[in-house]
């Protein structure tokens, strides 16, 4: 075995992975222009279409390993992609270049694809336009299969850790489908898809390693480090036995922590807080449940339209998706967030056109509120499911920014329930609106929302991103991305204290909540509900029972005292490293 190397990146979700590495490298394969004689057309379009029926086999078995292992909204981006393959915008496009250019179906699929992502925004396809990742997937699928390559299988009996330059859709959906026990990339952030289907399964993950793939290539054992950020390529047997160890204690102390989840989320003096789950798909409710969730702080409902695309869900799907939610949870908060698209998430039968600067461009509830027609059939089937769970739903709207779109909410949710009553459907007297706190603006003038809703969250995922300026989702900044920053402390104070002064609930559910360093802070700025992904909750809960309120207090004052991010990162290692290590929960330094 060669000597060990260990590769940096960002810690993506913890754990400890140790296994044989499976090397999967999605970068585009290099075609070469092969010209051919028009005798040879038909011949090659076939050649083309077998391509593609083989490819579209793959993707349905796919499909159904997912539909049995994790239900149908993993199967449902599958089946997207199948779609996609057989959709004539493309296919029609690729035969029309063999045909009129005479060249082979792997010059004409690379070709037609790169024009596709030249021009985006001028397609007349919506559909298209908008599934840009998907393309490249289905693309790459595709030039495998006209090239003999062998489509990568991440199923298999012997557990092995993924390593890749890039994890497109088709194979995240895989993680769990076939027998992966842990992943790095090269590519990836913290918050993009595969990471959260990562954390939502437990899989360790580091994303953003430089090099990883090449350095990987001669490995023969991996040790994915989910709590530091490394991966170690052939590791000495005395490193192997040390993170073994590691890896035995973690699982050990994970079962410890899931038998005191009936444990109140207390302070040692006496101080509770409430710990929420959040929710991106229906198949993690069971784990949020076993993991002593007290409702769900956090419902991502864009990803149910991943079930019915290329359409978005019509109102009985959500309605039935939103009722089996809040049934799991009887008694208890829940909290669904309306369609967060627009952005990076694109509705594909919403948006008319790319846009420039989609960050800052039409998300959230300004999409929502420019293209009502979708917003309403959400919120019809919303005010339908909180009839019969009285008390218990909370509708929250993504991204606002003005108090005006607040209002306009409250306008057409008024409307709404009264056009259910002409029809003979029995809707709430009252619905608990909320908002996610995520633009600065907002956090700045949080007392005036907090006077006109029922409750306020604070994404700090966004609210980070635009504080500080930074791309979440670029490698080249990522690590300029410091929720500790005091500029981000203070807005989340302004927050906690405004939601307290107006005598409402104030949540946080970004991925600061499930970070152990934020917790002194986040209880003595006196937040009162922490919402997490699933797996993180024991651990948070046993970190609230291990310290006081009275200390709490003392350290966020501190921590707000400071200039740079990197001065509270070390106040609150030195102040918390304590506990922390006497209660086994390890961190990035």
């Amino acid at each position: 075995m060669s000597q060990t190397r260990t590769l940096s990146g960002l810690p993506a979700s913890p754990g400890i992975a140790i296994g044989e590495p499976v090397l999967i490298e999605n970068r585009p394969l290099p075609v070469i222009r092969v010209a051919i004689s028009p005798e040879r057309v038909e011949e090659e379009i076939n050649r083309l279409r077998e391509a593609a029926v083989r490819v579209g086999e793959h993707l349905a078995a796919l499909r159904e390993a997912a539909r049995a292992r994790m239900g149908a909204e993993f199967a449902a981006i599958l089946e997207a992609h199948r779609l996609l393959l057989f959709d004539p915008a493309l296919t029609d496009e690729v035969e029309a270049v063999i045909r009129r250019e005479l060249v082979c179906a792997e010059w004409a699929l690379e070709e037609v694809v790169r024009r596709f992502l030249q021009r985006f925004d001028q397609l007349a396809d919506v559909y298209l336009r908008e599934r840009q990742v998907d393309l490249l997937d289905v693309a790459a699928h595709w030039q495998r299969e006209l090239q003999g390559k062998p489509q990568p299988q991440l199923a298999n009996e012997q557990p092995r850790v993924l390593l890749a330059d890039d994890i497109p859709p088709s194979q995240a959906i895989q993680l769990a489908a076939g027998s992966v026990i842990g992943f790095a990339s090269e590519a990836g952030g913290l918050t993009s898809h595969t990471t959260i289907i990562a954390k939502s399964l437990g899989i360790p993950a580091v994303v953003g390693v430089e090099g990883l793939v090449e350095s990987a290539r001669r490995g023969e054992l991996v040790i994915v480090d989910g709590f530091e950020g490394h991966v170690l390529i052939n590791p000495d047997p005395a490193l192997v036995e040390v993170y073994r160890w590691r890896e035995e204690e973690h699982r050990r102390r994970r079962q410890e922590l899931l038998q005191q989840v009936h444990l109140p989320a207390a302070t040692t003096d006496g101080h509770q807080v409430r710990l929420l789950a959040n929710v991106d798909l229906l198949h993690e409710v069971e784990s949020a449940t076993l993991a002593g969730a007290e409702g769900v702080g956090l419902f991502r409902s864009e990803f149910l339209f991943m079930q019915t695309a290329p359409l978005l869900p019509d109102e009985d799907t959500q309605y039935q998706a939103y009722r089996k939610l809040l049934a799991a949870f009887p008694g208890l908060p829940v909290t669904i967030r309306t369609y967060d698209l627009g952005g990076r998430k694109l509705a594909r039968e919403i948006l008319g056109s790319m846009e420039n600067n989609p960050a800052l461009g039409l998300r959230g509830v300004r999409l929502s509120l420019a293209r009502p027609d979708f917003f309403r059939t959400q919120l019809r089937a919303l005010l339908r499911v909180a009839a019969e769970f009285p008390g218990q739903l909370r509708v929250m709207v993504p991204m606002v920014a003005h108090l005006e779109e607040v209002r306009a909410v409250k306008i057409l949710l008024q409307r709404l329930a009264q056009e259910l009553r002409e029809e003979g459907v029995t809707v709430p007297p009252t619905l608990a609106l909320g908002a996610m706190i995520e633009v600065p603006a907002a956090a700045l003038l949080a007392e005036h929302f907090a006077r006109e809703l029922d409750f306020l969250s604070i994404g700090t995922n966004d609210l980070t991103q635009y504080t500080l300026a930074v791309d979440r989702a670029n490698r080249e900044v990522a690590r300029t991305y410091r929720p500790f920053h005091p500029a981000v402390l203070r807005l989340l104070e302004r927050v906690i204290t405004a939601g307290r002064r107006a005598g409402i609930p104030v949540s946080l559910c970004g991925e600061l909540a499930s970070d152990p360093l934020a917790v002194p802070v986040l209880i003595g700025l006196g937040l009162p509900e922490f919402s997490m992904h699933p797996p993180a909750l024991p651990v948070i809960r046993r970190l609230i029972r291990g310290i006081s309120l009275s200390e709490a207090r003392r350290i966020a004052r501190k921590a707000l005292s400071f200039a740079s991010a990197k001065e509270v990162e070390e106040f609150l290692w030195e102040s918390f490293s304590g506990l922390l290590a006497r209660l086994q929960v390890r961190v990035r330094v």
